[in-house]
């Protein structure tokens, strides 16, 4: 791999920042900083706030490790800082990260190219659920989603009719937007990007004797909650049609060197994209280091390799 980041050139790893994912951002900054300084690199950890810009050039970064998640840092508004200042940064550029970060806009790009995922509708305000079902045409149950938050935040499975005003306070009390979906029934599964090609994939359980009903935050975040399958259980036709539909769903956003595509898939064996993720947790609880694991490649590896693949996306 091409050396952009040689080790004289000192590293900002970006975590923190103002969304709601504030802490796991800050959990996976810490993992990376750490390992860039095991590696030998002279890196220093960035909280991020309002003052970022200036901080930057106090610092004299010549690199950006971005381990934000969440509004003001996966969603190209950190991206575009990074871009005027002509400071080389890791993930996706300003365009892919905005897009992949608002889940509606996600939806209209991917099924406009023949992408499946599950039946939709977008609302912009709290509807009576008769009207709902009408405009929709879709059955119980639903899942109600922000349109702009990850780590399952502010999400809330929908059973029954009675459910669907409190999910979508809640839905609604994080965005002004809101993204409500069909439920599928079905396995979920991961694919890890890594070098704009296919790294690997994972299903992930909720562990059984839970109450838990789907893979919500304190699932994702609870070490001891969750059971992963590496390769998934799935047929190999049908692993292989969900790792090129994720690929293919990485190059339609425009997205860099790495990501992770989340799924699910039916009992039928087809698999419904739910979500494309430009800047992916790292820490040790996280998805894409588990996947890189088990293909061989350590965590510093996986580090190294997302720093080295570190520019400018805005070329002029």
């Amino acid at each position: 791999m091409k050396e952009n980041v040689p080790k004289t050139m000192k590293v900002g790893v970006l975590y923190g920042g103002l969304s709601a994912e504030k802490s796991i951002s800050q959990m996976s900054g810490e993992a990376v900083l750490k390992s860039l300084l095991r590696l030998g690199y002279r890196a220093v950890g960035i909280n991020v706030d309002r003052t970022l810009p200036s901080r930057l050039k106090d610092e004299g970064i010549g690199a950006a490790f971005n381990a934000l998640h969440g509004r003001f840092g996966e969603d190209g508004v950190v991206q575009g800082i990074l871009e005027l200042m002509g400071i080389p940064y890791t993930g996706s550029g300003v365009a892919a990260s905005a897009l992949a970060m608002d889940k509606i806009l996600t939806k209209y790009l991917l099924t406009g190219a023949g992408v499946l995922t599950p039946p939709y509708l977008a609302v912009n305000r709290p509807i009576e659920y008769a009207d709902l079902l009408r405009l929709s045409g879709m059955n119980l149950p639903y899942m109600v989603k922000p349109a702009c938050e990850g780590s399952s935040i502010g999400i809330s499975k929908v059973s029954v009719p009675e459910e669907l005003p409190g999910a979508l306070a809640e839905a609604f009390r994080h965005d002004r937007r809101v993204l409500i979906e069909k439920f599928i029934e079905g396995q979920d599964v991961t694919v890890a990007i890594y070098d704009d090609a296919v790294l690997g994939s994972m299903e992930i359980r909720v562990k059984d004797g839970s109450d838990r009903k789907f893979l919500d935050y304190e699932v994702k975040y609870t070490e001891g909650m969750e059971v992963f399958n590496i390769p998934p259980s799935l047929p190999g036709t049908v692993l292989k049609s969900v790792e090129e539909a994720a690929l293919n769903a990485h190059a339609l956003l425009g997205c860099s060197f790495y990501s992770r595509i989340d799924f699910k898939v039916a009992s039928a064996g087809r698999p419904y994209l739910l979500e494309v993720n430009t800047l992916p947790g790292l820490t040790a609880l996280s998805y894409v280091p588990k996947i890189a694991e088990s293909k061989g490649m350590n965590y510093e590896d996986l580090i190294n390799g997302i720093l080295q693949s570190a520019s400018l996306k805005g070329k002029v």
